[in-house]
């Protein structure tokens, strides 16, 4: 972890996305630690975006304190929700989840305290940041939900922009070995004298105002990500790509067992 971060600094990349759920938090304060004492970067060269699930039993500033704890740093920059809810019972008539209103309260009051710079949530779908927008005293600064080629959500995306709630692409590559061989990438790719990867993310970096996080765990690939910014698409390329859409997702909790089916996406 503390070879992979370093290299990302060194590559230029500045923001970590994790979460309590990744159980990686604990790893990457430990390295943040030593890298810092080496002098060459400092908390304030980072942004860290973390999330927590929104389980009613627990008590969120207990969670968020070992979250920071766990990182090793005062504050986050952006704390999000990660899912809008938790598994529910098996029939369906139990739900474990504090609804959005009452975590949302509780967010701010973490926000108040100083722990967290700013606030966001994951997953929400476009009724979910509607009904936060009508109640919140500090306001989402961003939705991070699954965005590629293959899943654009164009009508949700210009919405959020529109209301200054900035969208996340997360899984910004899909599952890259079942598309990495797609003909229209791939004669892009060749064309480019690029990778079908740096197209995928060339193609979000170039809708202005999208975040695009793409992960790997290998250092060599950090260079080759970070360098999909220079690669710059046609417009006809641009509408190439477009076509590709067909609302596939990678990431899905209706296929997750313990979410029993729920069709959060629909």
């Amino acid at each position: 972890m503390t070879n992979l971060l370093r290299t990302a600094f060194d590559v230029g990349y500045r923001l970590i996305d994790t979460a309590k759920f990744y159980e990686n938090e604990h790893l990457i304060g430990a390295s943040l630690k030593i890298i810092f004492s080496e002098g060459k970067f400092k908390r304030e060269d980072v942004f860290i975006i973390t999330k927590l699930f929104p389980f009613r039993a627990q008590s969120t500033l207990d969670v968020v304190k070992q979250q920071l704890k766990d990182l090793q740093v005062d504050y986050v920059d952006i704390l999000l929700i990660h899912f809008p809810l938790v598994p529910p019972s098996d029939d369906l008539q139990q739900w474990n989840h504090k609804p959005a209103h009452q975590i949302w309260r509780e967010l701010e009051e973490l926000y108040s305290l100083g722990l967290v710079k700013g606030l966001g949530v994951s997953n929400f779908n476009c009724q979910m940041i509607v009904d936060l927008l009508s109640y919140c005293k500090v306001r989402p600064v961003v939705n991070e939900i699954e965005l590629h080629v293959f899943n654009q959500q164009n009508r949700f995306v210009e919405f959020l922009k529109k209301i200054k709630v900035y969208p996340i692409a997360y899984s910004p590559l899909a599952k890259y070995t079942e598309v990495v061989n797609n003909e229209v990438l791939a004669q892009i790719a060749q064309k480019k004298g690029a990778s079908v990867a740096q197209v995928m993310i060339a193609f979000l970096l170039q809708q202005k105002e999208i975040i695009v996080i793409p992960k790997t765990e290998k250092p060599e690939r950090l260079q080759h990500n970070f360098e999909a910014q220079y690669i710059k698409l046609s417009e006809e390329e641009i509408q190439v790509l477009s076509n590709l859409n067909i609302n596939m997702r990678t990431v899905n909790v209706d296929t997750i067992p313990s979410f029993k089916g729920v069709p959060l996406f629909d």
